[in-house]
């Protein structure tokens, strides 16, 4: 299960991840994050997103599979900070996100602060 909430004058996507995933919601998921950043007036890969895990459990290899498929697209993100709750969850989400431009977080205020400085120093 997941959510996806924008924030359009930042280019930023938030998406909130619980539960066990399958690939048909793993699809999903990308669908309605591409619309919705559509819908900010981005064009794919200019967005950041911060991607909340605190509610997700360590994922099935075939669900891992899938994210890490997304993960060299061009479409994706240009930076990409992460919320993990437990170790093993941070681990995962390491193997998954092993890319320039991903940072894991405790808290979403310490991921946003990342995210944000950056968009300040290209604004400046």
């Amino acid at each position: 299960m997941f959510t996806i909430d924008t924030q359009s004058e930042h280019k930023l996507v938030r998406i909130k991840l619980s539960g066990m995933l399958t690939l048909e919601e793993v699809q999903e998921l990308y669908r309605q994050e591409h619309d919705a950043i559509r819908r900010m007036g981005c064009v794919l890969g200019e967005q950041i997103v911060l991607v909340d895990i605190t509610e997700c459990p360590v994922q099935m290899q075939p669900i891992v599979s899938a994210f890490q498929a997304t993960m060299d697209r061009p479409d994706r993100a240009w930076r990409l900070a992460m919320v993990t709750g437990s170790s093993l969850s941070r681990i995962q989400a390491r193997r998954v996100a092993k890319r320039e431009h991903v940072v894991m977080f405790d808290t979403p205020a310490q991921a946003e602060e990342w995210l944000f400085a950056e968009m300040r120093k290209r604004a400046a």
